[in-house]
């Protein structure tokens, strides 16, 4: 999956819309940068050894889920939930189409066209509400810091959601899961700048709810 290019939360309508179901959230824009660990869109054959089966994949996810949740709780203010979601995997194109609101799953997603610079990002992980679920990339193996630092990204949804934890604007809730994202990767001496080009400035910004 694409590691690289501005980042910008990128969520749903609440208010009266609050029932919708999905928060997108993660999308990195397309283009790619040099420290990018995938750079191109087709992936391996999945008997290739760089490839993790899927559940390999989703072993190193559910391990990884109590740790999360048992962190977040300690440095953030978030219940320690130990209701895990569902760990799901799909192909970039189909993370696409579910964020762009294409074909079949167009009723369940909608486009929140609050910032035009977020028309042409690409989506790396999805949360949805209604059936609890995480969908991570299929080249996604959970070994390395960043990739774990994306489902901490989801998890900080995963708890919100089952506190029903109420924000001012839909991208009030971005705010904490970037800022969680970023916490975990400055324990392996890492951070969202170096390795997603994620700016906290932007995305501070971006998540006030100033209209």
């Amino acid at each position: 999956m694409p590691r690289c290019g501005r980042s910008s939360p990128r969520i749903q309508r609440e208010g009266h819309n609050h029932s919708l179901a999905v928060i997108v959230s993660l999308t990195l824009a397309a283009s790619s940068q040099a420290h990018c660990r995938d750079g191109s869109e087709p992936t391996a054959p999945t008997d290739s050894p760089s490839v993790p089966s899927r559940a390999d994949a989703t072993r190193a996810a559910e391990d990884l889920l109590d740790e999360i949740v048992t962190w977040l709780a300690s440095n953030f203010d978030l219940p320690a939930i130990k209701e895990r979601p569902a760990i799901e995997f799909a192909s970039k194109m189909k993370l696409a189409t579910m964020r762009f609101g294409d074909g079949a799953l167009s009723e369940s997603f909608t486009e929140n066209d609050a910032f035009d610079e977020l028309a042409q990002r690409q989506v790396v992980a999805l949360y949805n509400n209604r059936s609890k679920t995480i969908l991570l990339p299929d080249d996604w193996t959970g070994t390395s810091p960043a990739d774990q630092s994306i489902l901490v990204h989801e998890m900080v949804h995963h708890l919100q959601n089952l506190a029903k934890l109420t924000f001012e604007c839909p991208r009030a809730r971005e705010k904490l899961a970037y800022l969680a994202q970023d916490k975990w990767l400055g324990r392996f001496g890492m951070s969202l700048e170096r390795e997603f080009d994620v700016d906290m400035f932007t995305v501070l910004i971006s998540s006030a709810c100033m209209f």
